[in-house]
């Protein structure tokens, strides 16, 4: 009989061990997948369920288009720099005692691959982000609301909130370094700086040229107004799916507070050429006119001035009105029950 329970305890001590891993193994499990551990039916059980020295912080989601889910897909390079943040100044994933340590671990919804992850935490929508702590206990976990702000707004919240959930007060957010961007904006002002100073004379002119002054005030004041500032903030998605995978979504339709990326694009170019009618009409038309009053010889044409402004005059008005009706649209995609509209256009 106790040689019958000495084999029982050893053999539950083997499974035990063989089902545990230690922080070492997490970490190696992690650096396959740039340090976020992938779930699957055959692991899940190993991972989460065998005694853990550490923290795993585990994003169930769906970016498959053919989910339709636009938040999964927006929130994956979120998830990502949240993992890189803590990973940045823990190496190995270790705390800075070196007793614990927090891991990251995600299941994008394939249900071959991976759906008994989504049937264990009993997953009705995502993305679902789940903070389990140290143990063997998979049913043991707190789950993490994420806030309606995006970009790096929510990547805060989230670090600020696993700091409080896990007790590890060393974690900061880290911002990733864009070296396209540093590279680009190094060519260009050694570019410029060196033209410069080759033409220091043309370069004073343009400075002080009023023209150049308005042209870029205007373009300034287009960019905030489209939203572009918006979009850096939130770190807004480019565009969407539609529900079936059969489409492009350019429109968050009936959401003011929210917008997609290229959103901004399309306004953008809307008002640019509102602009560019209105500044025809105000300084081209005129010009054009005051150009053909008079033939090669000096001779005056008055008919041939009048014919040409009133030509002008009524092409870029058709287009002023066909660019105030795309903003006119644009605003009731966004704006549920507004009646009013101007032209129809077919894309709205």
């Amino acid at each position: 009989m106790k040689g019958t329970q000495l084999a029982w305890y050893v053999f539950a001590l083997f499974v035990s061990l063989t089902h545990a891993l230690t922080n070492d193994k997490l970490y190696k499990e992690a650096q396959k997948n740039n340090g976020v551990i992938q779930l699957t039916n055959t692991n899940f059980h190993k991972v989460l369920g065998g005694k853990r020295d550490a923290h795993v912080v585990l994003l169930l989601t769906a970016t498959n288009p053919q989910v339709g889910c636009t938040l999964c897909i927006e929130f994956e390079s979120e998830f990502s720099q949240v993992a890189q943040s803590w990973q940045q100044d823990h190496p190995k994933g270790l705390s800075s005692d070196g007793e614990s340590g927090l891991f990251f671990a995600r299941a994008d919804y394939e249900p071959r691959r991976n759906g008994e992850v989504f049937t264990h935490f009993k997953v009705n929508n995502v993305p679902r982000v789940f903070v389990l702590p140290p143990g063997d206990d998979m049913d043991l976990f707190r789950i993490m609301n994420l806030p309606a702000e995006s970009g790096a707004t929510r990547v805060a919240w989230v670090i600020q909130s696993l700091s409080e959930l896990t007790g590890f007060n060393d974690y900061k957010m880290h911002e990733p370094i864009n070296w396209g961007s540093v590279i680009i904006t190094s060519l260009s002002t050694a570019i410029v700086t060196f033209i410069v100073k080759k033409n220091t004379a043309i370069a004073a002119r343009v400075i002080t040229s009023k023209a150049v002054w308005g042209v870029g005030t205007v373009f300034v004041i287009v960019l905030w107004i489209s939203g572009y500032m918006f979009n850096s903030i939130r770190g807004s998605q480019y565009a969407g799916v539609s529900a079936d995978g059969s489409k492009v979504l350019y429109f968050l339709e009936g959401q003011q507070q929210n917008q997609f990326g290229v959103e901004t694009q399309i306004v953008s170019v809307i008002y640019g050429a509102l602009i560019a009618n209105i500044l025809c009409l105000i300084k081209f038309v005129p010009y054009a006119k005051k150009f053909y009053a008079h033939d090669r010889n000096g001779k005056p044409t008055p008919s041939k001035a009048i014919l040409i402004e009133l030509t002008l005059a009524l092409t870029f008005s058709s287009f002023l009105y066909l660019s105030y009706s795309a903003l006119v649209a644009v605003f009731r995609l966004k704006s549920v029950g507004y009646p009013f509209k101007l032209f129809k256009f077919p894309s709205f």
